[in-house]
């Protein structure tokens, strides 16, 4: 292991130790479910939820994998940078699919057993515990932009999934990417990802399907929704009045900016980031097997409602 993944790995456990001040475990996905972005608690003094911020961005990434995934014949599924374990809690959930995940971060892999009783083994990406062909289908979420060698874990990734591989990645620009390299971000983006990125790397008997999502003209509708502040340092000059402005309508429109106005600006996300190409994320779909898609629509039942209810109940950190 580099002096980077290790150092990144040092970082990644001090994050899924992390409390709040009641003891409750401060989540990285939405474990807590939909509503659970206004729940607050008190750290270090001052008021603040029981998960980080961007919830909305990512029920946009997990909702697209979903599908990705109602369009396969699968049963079993591991999730590569699984976190918390959210994400394999919620396959078993949905498709009665075998599941198992993976992290960097031993405390990640603690949490995924204690939270959703998840198997997960503490590995790098690059090099993966699995025999060949393990898994009908392996996921990658919102993990390649953080690796040095992402083109390692894609092979290892297509090495041990059977059937289809799907990988998630954000789509900063690389200015973005240049600047987070440059200020030593910890846990920072140090890779920008297109339509087209995976098309060389991707051996020719497998077929690339590049999906965009999370379209940047539809930031204000979803920063509503998320109810979050916006630090008005990072928004200098002519931004800086709007900014304020947007601060003080985000918590009034907590009421009206439901899961109910979440579900229709999502449904206009797939013209607006694909069809318009301003996609601010990327999913994409490996298929090693053309036959592991299914011919009629697969988990009909599984709707944006049943990813939004999927949740459990606040987690309190043992000692």
């Amino acid at each position: 292991m580099d002096q980077y993944t290790s150092e990144t790995q040092k970082w990644l456990d001090a994050r899924y130790r992390a409390a709040t001040d009641d003891g409750i475990y401060f989540a990285h996905q939405n474990v807590y479910g939909f509503e659970s972005r206004f729940l607050r608690t008190t750290m270090n003094g001052s008021p603040t939820a029981y998960a980080e911020t961007g919830s909305v961005l990512r029920y946009i990434i997990f909702w697209n994998i979903i599908k990705a995934l109602k369009t396969l014949q699968f049963d079993s599924v591991l999730d590569v940078g699984g976190s918390e374990g959210y994400m394999c809690g919620a396959f078993r959930a949905f498709f009665g699919a075998r599941v198992r995940s993976s992290d960097l971060s031993a405390e990640a892999c603690k949490r995924a057993k204690e939270i959703f009783d998840v198997d997960a083994d503490t590995v790098d990406g690059v090099s993966l515990p699995y025999p060949d062909g393990a898994f009908d289908v392996v996921v990658c979420s919102e993990s390649m932009e953080h690796i040095p060698h992402y083109e390692d874990v894609l092979k290892e990734l297509l090495r041990v999934a059977k059937k289809s591989v799907i990988i998630t990645v954000p789509h900063d620009g690389p200015e973005a990417v240049a600047r987070s390299i440059r200020d030593n971000v910890p846990h920072g983006h140090i890779h920008d990802f297109t339509l087209d990125s995976f098309d060389e790397l991707v051996p020719a008997p497998y077929k690339v399907k590049a999906v965009g999502l999370h379209s940047s003209l539809l930031r204000l509708p979803y920063r509503l929704i998320d109810g979050t502040a916006i630090d008005p340092a990072t928004r200098p000059g002519i931004k800086a009045p709007f900014v304020k402005l947007l601060n003080k309508l985000a918590p009034l429109c907590r009421s009206f900016m439901d899961r109910t106005a979440f579900k229709l600006v999502l449904g206009l996300d797939p013209f607006f980031a694909h069809t318009l190409r301003t996609y601010r994320g990327v999913l994409y779909i490996i298929s090693k097997d053309p036959s592991s898609f299914s011919s009629a629509p697969q988990h009909t039942n599984v709707d944006m409602d049943t990813v939004l209810n999927f949740r459990v109940p606040l987690h309190r950190m043992s000692e």
